[in-house]
C-alpha cells in the first residue's frame, strides 16, 4: 500500500512539474534549455507511472448521499470558468481581429470553411491568392470543418476554439472528484493551465490558433480508452489521424495490443469507424488526389523548418521541445530522427510492456493510454518546428490521465454512521 501511495504521489508531482514547464516557468527564458529536458522527462514519468498504479479505488459507500452537494460545486466551478473564457476570448477577439500578416492560420481555415460552405468542395484546396499573394491550404479536414460553423453563421472562427475549451473544462469538472484528497493539486494545475491559454499572449492557443479543436479530438479519445468503447475510440482516433499527424506511430502499437489481448471486437469497431470517417472526411467531398496531396505534407516540413529557423529563430529558442538543440544546421537529422522515433518507438514501448507485464506489475489495460501519451512526448519533443501550441495536446492529455488515476483517492471526509 505505501509503495501505491508513493508512485501516486510521484504521478502527481509529475503532472504538476510538466504543467508548470509549459506554462510559467518558460517566462525564465534563460532556461527554457533546462525547461525543454525536464518537461519531456516529466512526461516519461507519468507514461510509466500510469502503468504501474491499478486502477483508482472505489469510492466508498456513505449512508449520507453527497451527489447533489458534489454536483452543485461543479456547477459553481463550472460557472467561473465559463465566465473567464468567454471574458478573454471577448477581449481577444476584439484586441487582435483576424489577420494573416500576425498569423495566416485561421484565415485560411476561414477561407476554406467559406469554400466549403458555398458548394465548393472541388476547390476547398486550391491555392488561396488573398494570403500571401498565393497560400496554398495544407490543414487536414477534421482539423478546419468544425471552423466552418461559426463562418457560416459569419461569426469569428475563433469561437469553435472557445466552444472546445468549454467543453474541455466541463469535461474535466465532471470527472474529477471535488472533496478527494488528491484533487487540490489537480484543480491547481487545471487551473494554472487553463488561466495561461486564457491570458498569456505567447500561448496562442485562443487569438491565432485552431489547435483547440485538436486537444479536444485528443482528449476525447484519452475518455474513450479509459472507457474501452471500440465505437468511441474508433471515432476520436480517427478525427485525431485527420487533424494532426502525431497520432499515426499509436496506432500500429494498438494493432499490436489488440491482437496480443484477442480483442477483435474492439479492433473490428475502430476500424470500421476508420473507414467510415476517411470516406465521409476525406475521400467523398474531396477526393483521392487531396488525399494524396494531404499525405505528402510531412516532406515539406524541413524547407519550412528553415524558414522559420531564417524569419523566426525565437520559436525555437523560447518554446519547449529538442529542436533549439539541434540547430538549422541539422534540419534532416532532426526530421528523419523525428519519422523513425514516432513510427517505430511507440510499437516498441508497446511490445516491451506487454512482455514485462508480470515481472513490473505492469496494468495491462492501461497501456493503450500510457503508449497514447508515449507517442506524443516523442512526437513534440522531436517536432520540426516546436510552436508553443502544439504542446498543450499532451498537456490536456496528462490532466485527463492523471485524474482519471488519482481521483479515487479515499476522500478527505469520513461519515460515521449513527444509529
Amino acid at each position: 500500500m505505501n509503495s501505491i501511495l508513493t508512485r501516486r504521489k510521484i504521478l502527481l508531482y509529475a503532472f504538476l512539474v510538466e504543467t508548470i514547464c509549459v506554462t510559467y516557468a518558460l517566462k525564465l527564458k534563460f532556461l527554457t534549455g533546462v525547461t525543454s529536458v525536464v518537461f519531456t522527462l516529466s512526461g516519461l514519468f507519468i507514461c510509466w507511472f500510469v502503468l504501474v498504479l491499478p486502477y483508482p479505488e472505489p469510492k466508498p459507500n456513505h449512508p449520507l448521499d453527497l451527489s447533489k452537494t458534489v454536483n452543485k460545486y461543479r456547477w459553481w466551478i463550472l460557472a467561473m470558468t465559463l465566465i473567464c473564457i468567454m471574458g478573454s476570448a471577448l477581449h481577444w477577439m476584439e484586441d487582435a481581429p483576424l489577420d494573416y500578416h500576425d498569423a495566416d492560420m485561421l484565415p485560411i481555415i476561414k477561407i476554406m470553411s467559406q469554400r466549403f460552405i458555398h458548394g465548393a468542395w472541388s476547390h476547398v484546396y486550391d491555392v488561396i491568392p488573398e494570403i500571401w499573394g498565393g497560400m496554398h491550404p495544407i490543414y487536414l479536414p477534421a482539423m478546419w470543418l468544425p471552423f466552418s460553423i461559426p463562418v457560416f453563421f459569419d461569426a469569428d472562427p475563433r469561437w469553435t476554439t472557445v466552444v472546445a475549451l468549454i467543453i474541455l473544462a466541463a469535461l474535466f469538472i465532471w470527472r474529477i472528484q471535488p472533496l478527494h484528497r488528491k484533487s487540490g493539486p489537480i484543480f491547481f494545475a487545471a487551473f494554472l493551465l487553463i488561466w495561461w491559454l486564457l491570458n498569456a499572449h505567447n500561448s496562442g492557443l485562443l487569438i491565432y490558433t485552431e489547435e483547440g479543436v485538436v486537444i479536444l479530438f485528443y482528449s476525447f479519445l484519452a475518455l474513450a480508452l479509459m472507457g474501452n468503447n471500440g465505437w468511441l475510440i474508433g471515432m476520436a482516433t480517427s478525427l485525431c489521424v485527420l487533424s494532426r499527424y502525431s497520432l499515426v506511430g499509436w496506432i500500429p502499437a494498438m494493432l499490436i495490443f489488440y491482437v496480443y489481448t484477442k480483442d477483435f471486437k474492439n479492433l473490428y469497431r475502430i476500424a470500421i469507424m476508420g473507414i467510415v470517417f476517411f470516406l465521409a472526411l476525406v475521400l467523398i467531398p474531396f477526393g483521392w488526389s487531396t488525399f494524396l496531396t494531404l499525405t505528402a505534407i510531412p516532406s515539406e516540413y524541413i524547407s519550412f523548418s528553415e524558414r522559420v529557423w531564417r524569419d523566426a529563430p525565437v520559436v525555437f529558442r523560447e518554446s519547449l521541445g529538442f529542436a533549439k538543440f539541434f540547430g538549422p544546421k541539422n534540419i534532416a537529422l532532426q526530421h528523419h530522427l523525428l519519422i523513425y522515433a514516432a513510427l517505430i518507438l511507440p510499437s516498441a514501448f508497446m511490445v516491451i510492456c506487454l512482455a514485462l507485464v508480470k515481472k513490473w506489475h505492469i496494468q495491462k489495460d492501461h497501456l493503450p493510454i500510457a503508449t497514447l501519451k508515449f507517442t506524443l512526448v516523442i512526437f513534440y519533443t522531436l517536432v520540426d518546428v516546436p510552436y508553443l501550441y502544439l504542446f498543450y495536446t499532451g498537456s490536456f492529455l496528462s490532466l485527463f490521465l492523471v485524474t482519471h488515476i488519482l481521483v479515487a483517492e479515499k476522500p478527505i471526509w469520513t461519515i460515521k454512521k449513527t444509529n
